[in-house]
């Protein structure tokens, strides 16, 4: 029934050969012809990725579902939400319904079986007129997306046809293979920080609401050949009993289909689990998540292991023993992209067929967990958020995140009680008796990881990610518990019409006369370490020190502050701080009036018109860090004003220059650097990558003010990748040449800011006095596998500016510091850890380790400063609270101090 060419006939040679790989256009150019020649494909764009790159999905069915796929689609709603149907109307939906099935490929670019496989798999389904498949395409409606990740698939594509023929053949590239998230980009399933996982959540799950997501993956070549559920234990307790049980069944299903079709080396229950949400979407929306992971080949390039050289995974089991989850071990020898593509297509075949088999138990669940959990009357019954708000923008950031998955917000119209508390109209209220309760539940509730051990008494058993994922924590937002039932007067509440679907015709929009939108990075600098000139106003063209205007102070309490100062900064208009806390009317003639927190910015009210879209009234996009600035006004109770300034300005103020920031970019794939890169060009922050060669070549200090390192080890800063492992061009690291460039710019009043794990490099080569206490611990010793923990802040320290005194910060086997007795006045500590157990949620093994220790410092050398911020104060672009420990540290080399020789002192 070909209307249309086989891959091979197509592409002059079947996908999976070895060492041929297609690229993205290559893959999309044969879907194109198939979709637009076949009966049972359909094409559906999404939009584009990060780089631009087309992205979309095809639908797989019979042409008669595809003829109905408005009505399937509106089955799914349906079943995805009991509130509109009756158990009666529910079976016949049932008896109508189709399962939906969604297979992701390649989210991680270097794992490129699954994208060459897709040719060949849908193919198979336009190309045979099997039994089987019929029965698939009759009860199944197959949602295939090719790639989640097209352009980090051309890069490896590219880079593996450049070393092809070399000794650095099969090499996984030296950077990050998508763009701001690299291997960290499948953990983006609840914040959508990025647009791929954006788009494919607002445009296939909550469309289609899939009762089932088959996620395709590549691990390590010297393991096991396969891994499927069943998933190790712990499972967050959100993830309905139901839904893990069909997990296992699915898992097993399928693994029971590769073995009887000779596949060896398949695993179940072994090494991953289902705990957090950034990997697992739909655990929470009525379907499963199904993970496999196949041993990866060398890119397209085969690869000999024996089976002796095998090797145990992380909990310790063991690939050449035959086990009740292992039952037929691989005997080793040459292992292919070939075989992975085998091995897939088995496996996803499987996973349809089963769908198909047992299609009304699929679509009855999906319905059913949504009517147990509606029908739920345990604690806690709701999430209300104070309308008091350190960052409001942060709360409507939150809000953002919520209704992306689909949770219910509601604004209350008048007064209530809950807990014995009185909350004013304005509270919002997540109550969780709504259909994705279980979402909006694990993203705000506390985590209480379980204490489990490898053995009885023995070390911790890894997480396969982190514990705690509590996102009001993460994003020092206000949220309280309600474990008794309530009543409130509420209406939906939306942050910005349009957002997330239309807005409910009842709802509530927040509006706000000034609105901080992000903008394009401007390329306007100015020189390093001098005072900010005067500026004229474009608008009235009077100069601002003589036009007797009033001033804003903007306190640094939300995070959306920053982004207006970068924004003011890059149009001219001029921007003081103070350094210490400031009141209205301390100055002669002026009276008293409002207090003002250290690190107030500063800047003339008409500076809001050059910039069109901050003007009142102003009906510019939603900005991507969605805080707002009102000043003297705003619609939205408790959120933060800034205020207008009478007389002159405090006498510490300083004025800013726009800071001239470096991040270095390793030759090693960081996520921390792409995260990093993202929160910048977010608040606008203009910055330029500087790598090995820039630091080494010195004279850093003529074109930078900062210099940022994310996260990674302390040998890899020093020596970079060994010789003769990638080209030259990708190896070595700072080396003595770069560790003196870095000291003289810092002696010449740079800002070195080093970033979690990096921190460990400028004990070692800039003698930072202070000492790790955690190095050499063993883990039954002390363990924080990515836990949210407790800092005490110096909010009135330059690095700490706008933070609240206890501030909740990600500890991802992180640093903590001990200092000396002798401790020289040269080195500040800016947050500590409390003299108790510091844990907020997640898992914590000897907290005692951690108590009084330092979590950031500032180290003054010379004219400059080192800054060591002993976690990842951006970590996933998630932690939107302890940003301002970034912008503040960036701003540090701009703003100064008041010491003689600082930048910007006046």
């Amino acid at each position: 029934m070909d209307t249309f060419p086989s891959p091979c006939d197509f592409f002059g040679f079947t996908a999976g050969e070895d060492r041929k790989l297609l690229s993205w256009r290559e893959i999309t150019s044969y879907l194109e012809v198939v979709s637009r020649s076949s009966p049972r494909v359909r094409r559906i764009d999404m939009g584009v990725t990060t780089e631009g790159r087309s992205f979309y999905y095809l639908v797989i069915s019979s042409p008669e579902n595809l003829g109905r796929l408005d009505d399937y689609r509106e089955i799914q709603a349906k079943l995805a939400d009991p509130r509109r149907v009756t158990p009666d109307e529910a079976k016949d939906l049932v008896a109508r319904g189709r399962v939906v099935v969604l297979v992701t490929c390649s989210i991680h670019a270097t794992e490129v079986g699954a994208a060459q496989m897709t040719p060949i798999l849908v193919h198979q389904f336009n190309g045979s007129d099997d039994p089987e498949l019929e029965e698939i395409l009759d009860n199944v409606i197959f949602l295939l997306v090719p790639s989640l990740n097209p352009d980090g698939l051309d890069l490896v594509v590219d880079w593996y046809k450049r070393t092809l023929n070399t000794e650095f053949e099969g090499t996984a590239p030296p950077v990050l293979y998508h763009k701001y998230a690299g291997h960290d980009n499948n953990r983006d399933w609840f914040m959508l920080n990025l647009v791929e996982t954006r788009l494919v959540v607002e445009k296939i799950h909550n469309v289609w609401h899939p009762q089932i997501v088959f996620d395709l993956h590549e691990m390590s070549s010297d393991g096991f050949r396969m891994f499927l559920p069943p998933y190790v234990d712990p499972y967050d307790p959100n993830v309905d009993y139901v839904l893990q049980q069909e997990i296992n069944a699915l898992g097993t299903h399928i693994m029971a289909e590769l073995l009887s079709r000779g596949k060896s080396g398949v695993s179940c229950h072994n090494g991953f689990d289902a705990y957090t949400p950034a990997r697992a979407y739909q655990h929470y929306h009525g379907g499963v998540r199904i993970l496999s992971e196949l041993a990866s080949a060398k890119i397209a390039s085969p690869v000999v292991i024996s089976r002796n050289e095998l090797k145990p995974s992380p909990d310790g089991q063991d690939p050449q023993r035959s086990t009740w989850n292992h039952p037929l071990p691989w005997e080793g020898g040459e292992w292919r992209l070939r075989d992975i593509i085998e091995y897939e297509m088995i496996a996803v075949r499987a996973c349809l067929l089963h769908a198909a088999r047992w299609r009304r138990m699929w679509l009855w669940n999906s319905y059913d967990q949504a009517r147990r959990w509606l029908e739920r009357r345990e604690p806690p019954f709701a999430y209300v958020f104070p309308c008091d708000q350190r960052d409001p923008g942060a709360l409507l950031e939150l809000v953002e995140v919520l209704r992306r998955g689909m949770v219910e917000v509601e604004r209350a119209t008048e007064p209530f009680v809950a807990d014995g508390i009185t909350y004013p109209e304005g509270t919002l209220v997540v109550k969780l008796q709504q259909p994705y309760g279980r979402y909006a539940k694990t993203l705000l509730e506390i985590q209480r990881y379980p204490d489990i051990r490898q053995y009885a008494g023995g070390p911790p058993k890894p997480p396969y990610d982190v514990t705690g994922h509590t996102l009001p924590l993460a994003m020092g937002v206000k949220c309280v518990e309600i474990s008794t039932p309530f009543s409130a007067k509420t209406v939906s509440f939306s942050t910005q019409p349009g957002f997330s679907g239309d807005t409910p015709e009842n709802a509530e929009t927040v509006k706000t006369p000034v609105t901080a939108k992000s903008a394009e990075t401007a390329e306007t600098t100015t020189t390093a370490g001098t005072a900010a000139t005067p500026a004229t106003s474009q608008t009235t063209g009077i100069p601002y020190e003589h036009a007797g205007l009033s001033w804003v102070a903007l306190p640094p309490l939300e995070n959306a502050a920053f982004w207006l100062v970068n924004r003011l900064l890059s149009t001219g208009v001029p921007v003081w701080r103070t350094l210490s806390p400031a009141r209205e009317g301390g100055q002669t003639g002026c009276p008293a009036g409002k207090s003002y927190p250290a690190g107030t910015f500063f800047f003339p009210i008409e500076g809001i018109e050059e910039i069109p879209e901050l003007r009142q009234g102003s009906s510019s996009e939603r900005p991507p860090c969605p805080g707002t600035v009102a000043v003297e006004s705003s619609s939205l109770p408790g959120m933060a004003k800034a205020g207008r300034w009478a007389g002159p300005l405090p006498q510490d103020c300083r004025p800013l220059n726009r800071p001239k920031v470096a991040v270095y970019k390793s030759d090693r794939p960081f996520p921390g650097e792409g995260w990093l890169r993202l929160v910048l060009e977010r608040y606008g922050f203009v910055y330029s990558s500087v790598g090995n060669r820039d630091v080494r070549q010195g004279d850093l200090r003529e074109s930078f003010d900062v210099l940022i390192v994310p996260s990674q080890p302390a040998e890899f800063i020093r020596k970079g990748n060994p010789r003769g492992t990638l080209p030259p061009e990708y190896t070595g690291g700072w080396e003595e040449p770069g560790k003196l460039a870095v000291l003289e710019f810092i002696e010449a009043g740079g800002t070195l800011v080093m970033l979690d794990r990096s921190c460990q490099w400028a004990l070692e080569e800039l003698g930072v006095p202070v000492k790790n206490v955690l190095a050499g611990l063993k883990t039954n010793q002390f363990f924080c596998p990515g836990s949210i923990l407790r800092v005490i802040v110096d909010p009135e320290h330059p690095v700490g500016f706008g933070l609240p005194t206890e501030t909740a910060v990600m500890f991802a086997r992180s640093s903590a510091w001990d200092l000396s007795s002798t401790t020289p006045p040269s080195l500040k500590v800016v947050a500590r850890y409390p003299e108790a157990n510091p844990l907020l949620s997640g898992w914590l093994l000897g907290d005692e380790s951690l108590h009084g220790k330092a979590a950031l410092v500032e180290y003054r050398v010379g004219d400059g400063r080192v800054v060591l911020v002993g976690f990842e104060p951006h970590f996933r672009a998630q932690f939107t609270g302890t940003f301002k420990f970034l912008f503040n540290a960036i701003f540090l080399s701009v703003t100064g101090d008041g010491r003689p020789g600082t930048a910007g002192t006046a």
